[in-house]
């Protein structure tokens, strides 16, 4: 079965197989938990972010076209999911609030300039932060990501160029911590 392509597994996820959509979850959830990453307030959100995603695409397998798309479908459901989260967290303080949390483990140096790079995808809009994420460390194309985005292809493009530019101002200018 894990030879099996994304459309024919798919289809029989939709069918009811959970052992068609585990090969899925298996094959996908590298890139949805790293674009969630890259939206999320921390990696332990972004895991929560991810697995909500993945119930989400198991409730609503039916929906899938079988168009050969099914990771962007994915990435479309995990950018919905984030954007739902994000409303509510708006509408609640965090339970959380106040109270220190411990910084995760790095290894040294590689963990140090993606923690910097982090920073100042941050500080980015979520919505110029799914575009960066998307088109330069996914390789999605612009109208690839307008369509899992939801966004018209002439705002994508400025979402990508506006992120890209605050980028490379805060990583020139080193105010990312």
């Amino acid at each position: 079965m894990e030879e099996a392509g994304d459309d024919v597994l798919a289809a029989a996820a939709k069918a009811g197989d959970r052992a068609a959509f585990a090969v899925l979850v298996r094959r996908h959830e590298r890139v949805v938990r790293g674009f969630l990453t890259r939206l999320a307030p921390d990696s332990g959100h972004a895991d929560d972010l991810a697995q909500e995603s993945f119930l989400r695409a198991w409730t609503k397998a039916e929906t899938y076209a079988g168009d050969g798309r099914y990771r962007g479908w994915l990435l479309k459901i995990a950018w919905t999911t984030f954007l739902m989260d994000a409303r509510a967290r708006r509408r609640r303080p965090p339970a959380y609030a106040g109270q220190a949390i411990a910084p995760e483990p790095h290894a040294a140096a590689d963990a140090e300039a993606e923690a910097i790079v982090a920073d100042a995808m941050k500080r980015l809009k979520p919505e110029d932060r799914a575009a960066v994420t998307l088109c330069h460390v996914l390789g999605y194309t612009h109208s690839e990501a307008a369509a899992i985005l939801d966004f018209p292809l002439g705002t994508l493009k400025t979402r990508v160029a506006r992120g890209t530019a605050l980028l490379v101002t805060l990583l020139g200018n080193g105010e990312t911590r």
